[in-house]
């Protein structure tokens, strides 16, 4: 007689936690977005940090996104068309962990995509220091290009 009971309450177990694990999930990914939307850049946008992140674009993201940012690189894949960067628009998040995140973790290719969007992660390539360093070089680039309009 135990034995008979205790499966039915495992199983009951076994699927409240299911259900909760599915349902978090479903939660938690809306939230994961909320959070990158309003967290903050960790590196203060120091003429310092300006300059490391110069010269982390300078080695990694120049040659597709161009000397000025504007997408231009002149070895960009054939067929890609990399974003610009100094426009007022950001097509994958324009926060600064948004753009954080595109750059940790690259732009995957959605076929058919028009234009073809894919960046690599370089996540593994640069510290979590350089894209933060980078993203306020990025910052500081798009405000010397609206201030040149």
């Amino acid at each position: 007689m135990m034995r008979s009971l205790s499966t039915p309450c495992a199983v009951l177990a076994l699927a409240g936690w299911c259900v909760t694990a599915g349902s978090s999930r479903g939660v938690s990914a809306p939230l994961v977005a909320a959070e990158l939307a309003r967290q903050k850049n960790p590196i203060p946008a120091s003429e310092e940090s300006v300059k490391a992140g110069r010269t982390v674009y300078s080695r990694f993201c120049r040659s597709c996104h161009g000397l000025q940012g504007k997408g231009d690189g002149v070895t960009a894949p054939a067929g890609s068309k990399p974003a610009n960067l100094v426009d007022a628009t950001w097509d994958h998040g324009g926060t600064d962990a948004q753009i954080f995140k595109t750059i940790k973790e690259g732009i995957k290719r959605k076929p058919p995509a028009d234009p073809p969007y894919f960046m690599e992660p370089w996540g593994g390539k640069i510290s979590d220091e350089d894209i933060w360093n980078t993203v306020n070089f990025l910052r500081d680039l798009a405000k010397r290009a609206a201030a040149k309009k």
